[in-house]
C-alpha cells in the first residue's frame, strides 16, 4: 500500500496498540461510551461492525458562544429574556459559521502538531474528553464519552509517537500517533479495565499513559461524495421489471434472500429495514473502503442482521420458465441467492455489471441500474416465478436464482437510503438490544446504576422515535 498525507474530510480508524489492541468503537446509538472490544478483531482482520469504527477527521470548532449560551440557560441560572436571545443567536452563528469553514478546511494536510476533531460517522457525535468527570472504571483517568455537538473536549492534539515525526511533518496514513486532548494534559488511552454490563469491552479514558494509536484510511476525502457509490453506503437493490426490492429475512427458522411482492410499485416508496444493504468495496486493505468503481468486487451486508450475500447450488426440482431459459444446457448446475454469516467467504463477492457503455475505471453513480455477477460462479442474478412460501394463499418471497445466461433485462436500480433512516434503524435496533438486557437483569435483580442510566436514556429517546414517526405517519 502506498504512503498517503492524511487529509481534513478524511475517514478513518484507530487501532489501539499497546497493553490492550483494538479499534476504538462504540456501544451504539444509546450509549454513549467508547470502548475498545480486543477479541473483535485488528487491521488484517476487521471487526464485523466496522461502521462502529469509523471516524472522520474534522477541522477546529469554536464554542465560545455555545458555552455562554448552554450556561445563561441553565434553569438555575437567571439571565435576561433579551440577553438570551441574543446568546442563542451568537450561538447559532457560531454553528454555522463552524460548519462553513470546516467545509472550507476540507482536503487540507494533518500535520503533527495540529489540532483535529474526531466525528464519528454512526452516531455523528464527537469524541469528546470531560476532564471534570472520572473515568467509570479507573478513577484516576478522565472520562472520555460521544457528544452530540462537541465542545473544547472534542480538541486533540496530533502528536508524533515516534522519534522520526516531529511537530510541522505530514501525518501519513499507517502512522502510529499520540492523540493529547488539548485542555486534559493527558493522552487518550485504551485501558485494561473491563466493563462490568459489557463483558469483552475494554473502557477508553484519558490518562499518562503510552497507548498508541494507528491511523487505517478507510475513505479519502475525494471519494467522500453524495453522487457516488462508496463503501459503507446504505441502499436498497430493486428490481426493475419485477418491481420487487431485494430483501433478507428468516422463513421457517433459516434466513433466506429473495425479492418481496409489495404494494409499493416505485423503488423510492420502500419503508422495510429488511431490504437494506451495507456496501463493501473490496480491496487488498481489509480496512479500506472508498469509492466503487465498475471494476471493482463487492461484498453486500444485510444491514438488520449483518449477514452476506451469498450464493448456493439450488437443488430445488420445481420448474421455471426463466430459469430454463437462462440455465445455459441442460446439466449445468443452476444457483440461489443466500446469505452467510462472514464476509471473508469468496461466495459473497460480487461484479455490478453497467446497463450502458462506461469505462471499466469510471466511478458508479449512486442511482445506477446495475446487474449482478457472482464473481466465483461466474453467473447472473435473475428472477424467477419460484415463491419460497409457497404454502401460503398470497406468496410474497420469490426466489432470486443464478445462471450463466445474462439477461438484459435482470436489472436493479441502487437506491441511495438517507442517512438520517439508518441512524434511526441504528438506534431502535441498539434501543431494543439494550431495553431487551435490561428486562433480563430486572428480573435477575441485577440492575447496575450506570444500566438505569443507559436504560432511562433509551426509553427517553425511544418516546422522542416514536412521536417523530408517528407525526410522519399521520
Amino acid at each position: 500500500m502506498s504512503a498517503s498525507i492524511l487529509n481534513i474530510g478524511d475517514v478513518i480508524s484507530l487501532y489501539a496498540e499497546g497493553q490492550v489492541s483494538g479499534f476504538i468503537s462504540t456501544l451504539g446509538l444509546v450509549d454513549d461510551r467508547t470502548v475498545i472490544r480486543p477479541d473483535d478483531g485488528d487491521y488484517q482482520n476487521p471487526p464485523r461492525k466496522f461502521r462502529d469504527c469509523l471516524f472522520k477527521i474534522c477541522a477546529m470548532h469554536r464554542y465560545t458562544a455555545q458555552k455562554q449560551f448552554k450556561k445563561a440557560a441553565k434553569p438555575t441560572t437567571i439571565t435576561d429574556a433579551v440577553l438570551l436571545k441574543k446568546l442563542q443567536h451568537a450561538a447559532d452563528l457560531e454553528k454555522r459559521q463552524n460548519e462553513e469553514e470546516a467545509e472550507n478546511m476540507v482536503g487540507q494536510e494533518v500535520t503533527y502538531g495540529s489540532i483535529i476533531q474526531l466525528l464519528h460517522l454512526k452516531s455523528n457525535k464527537f469524541l469528546t474528553v470531560n476532564k471534570r468527570l472520572p473515568a467509570l472504571l479507573e478513577k484516576n483517568a478522565m472520562r472520555v464519552n460521544l457528544d452530540q455537538s462537541g465542545n473544547e473536549g472534542s480538541w486533540f492534539f496530533v502528536l508524533p509517537y515516534y522519534k522520526l515525526r516531529s511537530n510541522g511533518d505530514n501525518v501519513i496514513v499507517g502512522d502510529k500517533v499520540t492523540l493529547m486532548p488539548v485542555n486534559a494534559g493527558h493522552p487518550l488511552h485504551a485501558s485494561g479495565m473491563e466493563l462490568t454490563d459489557n463483558l469483552g469491552c475494554m473502557e477508553v479514558n484519558c490518562v499518562s499513559c503510552d497507548t498508541s494509536w494507528k491511523i487505517s484510511l478507510f475513505m479519502d476525502f475525494s471519494e467522500n461524495r453524495d453522487d457516488i457509490l462508496k463503501g459503507g453506503d446504505v441502499v436498497r437493490l430493486f428490481h426493475a421489471e419485477q418491481e420487487k426490492f431485494l430483501t433478507c429475512d428468516d422463513y421457517k427458522g433459516k434466513s433466506v434472500v429473495f425479492l418481496r411482492s409489495t404494494g409499493r410499485t416505485t423503488k423510492t416508496a420502500a419503508t422495510s429495514s429488511k431490504a437494506l444493504w451495507e456496501v463493501e468495496v473490496v480491496a487488498t486493505d481489509p480496512c479500506r473502503g472508498g469509492a466503487g468503481r465498475w471494476n471493482s468486487l463487492y461484498r453486500f451486508k444485510h444491514l438488520a442482521t449483518g449477514q452476506y450475500l451469498a450464493c448456493e447450488i439450488d437443488t430445488d426440482p420445481i420448474v421455471d420458465s426463466n430459469r430454463l431459459k437462462l440455465q445455459g444446457g441442460k446439466d449445468v448446475p443452476v444457483f440461489q441467492l443466500n446469505s452467510v454469516p462472514y464476509g471473508h467467504d469468496i461466495f459473497s463477492i460480487f461484479e455490478l455489471d453497467p446497463t450502458t457503455i462506461i469505462k471499466g475505471d469510471e466511478l458508479v453513480p449512486r442511482s445506477s441500474y446495475v446487474r449482478l455477477r457472482h464473481l466465483r460462479t461466474n453467473t447472473w442474478c435473475h428472477a424467477t416465478d419460484i415463491p419460497l412460501d409457497r404454502i401460503s394463499d398470497n406468496p410474497m418471497m420469490h426466489k432470486v436464482g443464478l445462471a450463466r445466461v445474462r439477461e438484459d433485462k435482470e436489472a436493479f436500480a441502487i437506491v441511495s437510503v438517507p442517512t438520517a433512516e439508518v441512524r434511526d434503524l441504528d438506534f431502535a435496533n441498539d434501543a431494543c438490544l439494550v431495553l431487551k438486557e435490561a428486562v433480563t437483569q430486572v428480573k435477575n435483580g441485577a440492575l447496575t446504576a450506570n444500566g438505569r442510566k443507559t436504560d432511562h436514556e433509551s426509553m427517553r429517546h425511544s418516546q422522542y422515535f416514536h412521536k417523530a414517526l408517528t407525526v410522519l405517519l399521520s
